[in-house]
């Protein structure tokens, strides 16, 4: 066993992406941008005077974008991981993923908590959070914040840190269930379980089995489709089929926003999921992929950028709606900005990271 770092530098690759996934998570991480752009410091008060409907809409419907990349996560999970799992056992893929997302985290962590302490100099208010304490901190490094109570530093962490629970559920179902058979019987009970039960209660949301059904209905998408596991095929299928008619005729009773995103990306996804690029000539494709490939580094980033655009706006008196708004659109441009630097020299070098 040892650690392998291989620099390269990222380039495009149409044959490994699928335009619907990549379409999907532009979409999903520009409406949790401007989500959290709509609700923390004075900047969207003041632009909620030019655009009340649409601070509103986004500021309360927004945060259900998360998930689209739920769905998105257990679809692609499956794709990848038996044969990883054959290669490496279990205990060494769950840690490879581990060093997968901590190097990227880490960054924005310390770069969130220097904005923060920039934002505490100026004036404070409840979303920046008190001073971080070292076992917070470590708290987070560990993807432990939120089981052991501790404050998140950022907005977007406790969302890697259930990616992280999700991903050790599927990774052990995977290996200890062989028959795909089993696999769907067990992902059944917990995806039952989490739309009837777990995700109606917020005391379990910082639990993996409060977002299992999300995450399940992407991975019986991909098995739906067939060409993986044609034996599974049928019973994935059926299973879709049945959750979306429970999702749909639970609505009458009790209207729930997440299950029915989660309903139609799984559908989406299990339809026209595995669709590849047609052509490499068109820019907006290598535009789409350019936001899907920097995604995550966007969703850790820029909620720094969100502390210090408010601590100018508040620093200097800013009082005009328009100098809101255009500090709005300058703090969403530059989170892609810090995006692409961290992807360049953060995310997409430390993939090699790997135990091998």
């Amino acid at each position: 066993m040892h650690m392998s770092l291989n620099m390269s530098r990222p380039t495009i690759n149409f044959k490994n992406h699928y335009f619907v996934i990549d379409f999907l998570k532009t979409i999903a991480v520009q409406i949790i941008i401007l989500h959290h752009l709509s609700n923390y410091g004075p900047i969207p008060l003041k632009v909620h005077e030019i655009f009340p409907n649409f601070i509103d809409f986004i500021g309360e419907y927004g945060r259900y974008a998360v998930q689209i990349f739920l769905v998105i996560g257990g679809y692609l999970s499956v794709k990848n991981l038996p044969q990883t799992l054959e290669k490496q056992g279990v205990l060494k893929t769950i840690f490879n993923r581990y060093l997968r997302l901590i190097p990227t985290y880490a960054i924005a962590i310390i770069f969130t908590m220097v904005c923060a302490t920039i934002a505490r100099l100026v004036h404070y208010e409840e979303y920046i959070g008190e001073p971080e304490t070292l076992l917070q901190i470590l708290s987070h490094l560990l993807f432990l914040q939120n089981l052991l109570g501790y404050d998140s530093i950022s907005v977007g962490v406790w969302y890697v840190a259930i990616d992280w629970q999700l991903y050790i559920f599927v990774s052990c179902l995977l290996f200890f269930f062989k028959s795909y058979q089993n696999i769907l019987l067990m992902l059944t009970l917990f995806i039952a379980a989490s739309l009837m039960y777990f995700s109606r209660h917020a005391v379990f949301e910082n639990y993996f089995f409060y977002f299992a059904g999300a995450y399940g209905l992407g991975i019986i998408a991909f098995l739906a489709e067939g060409a993986s596991h044609p034996e599974i095929k049928t019973p994935a299928r059926l299973l879709l089929l049945i959750f979306s008619i429970l999702i749909i005729s639970d609505t009458f009773f009790e209207i729930s926003v997440k299950n029915i995103i989660e309903m139609i990306i799984a559908l989406i996804l299990s339809w026209k999921g595995k669709n590849l690029y047609r052509s490499e000539t068109f820019r907006w494709t290598k535009l789409c992929i350019w936001f899907s490939q920097r995604a995550y580094c966007a969703f850790l980033i820029h909620f720094s950028l969100i502390l210090l655009g408010n601590t100018m706006f508040y620093r200097y008196h800013l009082e005009s709606p328009l100098i809101a708004l255009m500090m709005m659109v300058a703090i969403w441009l530059l989170s892609w900005v810090f995006a692409h630097v961290l992807y360049l020299f953060v995310e997409f070098p430390s993939r090699k990271i790997q135990l091998r």
